[in-house]
């Protein structure tokens, strides 16, 4: 499981889970992207594959230089054409006002053959603030990618209506806690030593992933796929050897 952030165990284990499958199945390559990369949260598991990574950032980004090779906007990536192996874009789509001319220009940096892997929200809270721009479906990502002239290979959900509602239940108390560790100045209120934020936010996360790969639980599970906490894709510039 992945308690990177507290708030998040769900999707980010079932979103590290999905990019493991992908980046276990490639061959050795020799580039990877990563696009909005903050603090490279993904590194472990694609690194062992390329030759060369690089990190890209937006330039007010907040995130520490260690790793963030490029400033620049996802629209306009001073990269040449027919360059990456790979380009990996996590939980960044929703933030562009222009998503199309984001992918538009993916799609330019890819080599024939090459690959986009992405992840959106959808049924989660704003978090960007004036940065987040839109939430997608399935039939609205394979849209777009297949606008830009992409082969969708798979656009799989991260959760269910189920775990959507764990999710959304967390956010409250993961504000009550941030608050109320500010106005006492006690660091340890909004931290997993708390036994009260494990019991509110973390324990009901756990639950979930414990049962979901459990019969008659995963069945039970399944009939809630209506709605999920957001999507992962998977599509391919056409052309080259994948």
């Amino acid at each position: 499981m992945e308690f990177r952030n507290p708030g998040a165990v769900i999707e980010e284990t079932i979103r590290v889970r999905k990019l493991k499958q992908f980046f276990n199945l490639l061959t050795p390559k020799e580039l990877i992207i990563d696009l909005a990369c903050g603090l490279m949260p993904y590194a472990p598991l694609y690194k062992s594959k390329f030759s060369r990574t690089i990190g890209v950032e937006h330039p007010d980004s907040p995130f520490p230089k260690n790793d963030i090779d490029i400033y620049c906007f996802a629209d306009a990536i001073p990269l040449e054409s027919n360059t990456a192996d790979v380009i990996l874009a996590t939980e960044m789509l929703h933030d562009m006002a222009e998503p199309t001319a984001v992918l538009n220009e993916i799609f330019r940096i890819l080599k024939p053959g090459g690959y986009v892997v992405l992840t959106t929200p959808f049924l989660v809270p704003i978090v960007d603030g004036r940065y987040d721009h839109y939430r997608y479906t399935r039939y609205g990502l394979n849209y777009l990618l297949k606008k830009s002239g992409f082969e969708v290979e798979k656009t799989e959900q991260v959760g269910d209506i189920i775990s959507s509602a764990i999710t959304l239940f967390t956010k409250p108390w993961l504000r009550f806690w941030n608050m109320l560790s500010k106005r006492l100045h006690l660091e340890i209120i909004y931290s997993y030593w708390n036994p009260l934020f494990q019991v509110t936010v973390v324990l009901p996360q756990i639950g979930y992933l414990l049962l979901e790969n459990i019969p008659p639980f995963s069945i039970f599970f399944k009939r809630f796929n209506y709605g999920c906490i957001g999507y992962y894709s998977v599509a391919r510039k056409p052309g080259g050897v994948s």
